[in-house]
């Protein structure tokens, strides 16, 4: 079945990819902290499509009008001015960029920030759900300031300091924080979730994913199997997340479902059997019938549709 699998990159292969040395403890120490961050000068390029094994965020200078796309999952999103780009490791993504821009990446693995992050940022942050938005707009004031927490990130690393990691955890805090409160900011008001038990019901919904092979199909589908797992029942659960998402739990499954879909279509050679089984449907026919439903394609549509564009 290894041909089955969605390819995840490791760090140790992100490092191979760039081209830079691959720090000794990636290759030694398994389960290891991981932190590191760069400037860099991005030329045209195309990155590969996968998931990764680390999380990362990007600060990009101004591109301009068709400059760059981020494809994150199913989406085509414009790179045209200055941003920030979280990503998150269970969505596939790739950038495509057509002109050189400079860059500040910082990249790090899950022990090197597991236990610092509260549950509610997380819900509210892209790094970890990947229902949010992985691209945010900035002004060219807002950027020189959020520079400043990579450059000092940059400063740290280099030096001695025996708590240099606990003061770049810090900053990296701030940086997560400035993404949320710049995101929110152009937000309205009503779309802010801030209910514990939307946030639980999220968390669940999205640690199922991503989906990596049809041996392990997804479990929780229907709005009485979350509300078990959170200990209401099923009304409150409903009523809750109606209110703060304006969405009906069963809706908010039905588009996770349909994005993975969409994913493995894609991006596998899986057949339509195969990726029916991952997504938990006992006959494929089933998993035709609810696609059409909510896409007016069948999954086989989906695909071949994809591979013209593609060719």
């Amino acid at each position: 079945m290894a041909d089955k699998l969605i390819p995840t990159e490791s760090l140790v292969q992100f490092y191979k990819r760039t081209g830079q040395d691959i720090p000794p403890e990636l290759l030694h120490e398994s389960g290891k902290a991981h932190f590191n961050v760069r400037e860099t000068l991005t030329c045209t390029r195309k990155t590969p499509f996968n998931r990764r094994d680390y999380f990362k965020i990007c600060l990009s200078s101004t591109t301009g009008k068709g400059s760059g796309i981020l494809l994150y999952n199913d989406q085509e999103i414009q790179l045209n001015q200055s941003c920030l780009i979280f990503t998150n490791p269970a969505v596939p993504t790739s950038i495509e960029v057509t002109a050189p821009f400079n860059r500040f990446y910082c990249l790090f693995n899950m022990p090197f920030i597991e236990g610092h992050i509260p549950r509610d940022v997380q819900y509210a942050c892209p790094l970890f759900n990947p229902a949010v938005q992985p691209v945010i707009p900035v002004t060219k004031e807002e950027r020189e300031r959020l520079g400043v927490y990579f450059t000092q990130m940059q400063v740290l690393q280099a030096t001695d300091y025996p708590f240099k990691w606990d003061m770049i955890r810090n900053l990296l805090q701030l940086l997560i924080h400035e993404g949320i409160r710049l995101q929110q900011s152009r937000q309205a008001p009503a779309s802010l979730v801030r209910d514990r038990l939307v946030n639980d019901f999220f968390a669940l919904l999205n640690q199922q994913f991503p989906v990596d092979s049809p041996e392990t199909p997804l479990k929780l589908l229907t709005p009485a199997r979350f509300a078990d797992l959170l200990h209401v029942h099923v009304n409150h659960l409903n009523s809750v997340v109606k209110k703060h998402t304006n969405k009906t739990t069963r809706e908010i499954i039905h588009e996770r479902v349909i994005t993975e879909a969409k994913t493995l279509l894609r991006n596998t050679n899986w057949n339509i059997a195969e990726v029916a089984y991952a997504l938990g449907f006992e006959y494929p026919s089933h998993f035709n019938k609810y696609f059409k439903q909510l896409t007016t394609q069948t999954p086989l549509e989906f695909r071949m549709g994809k591979k013209m564009v593609a060719a």
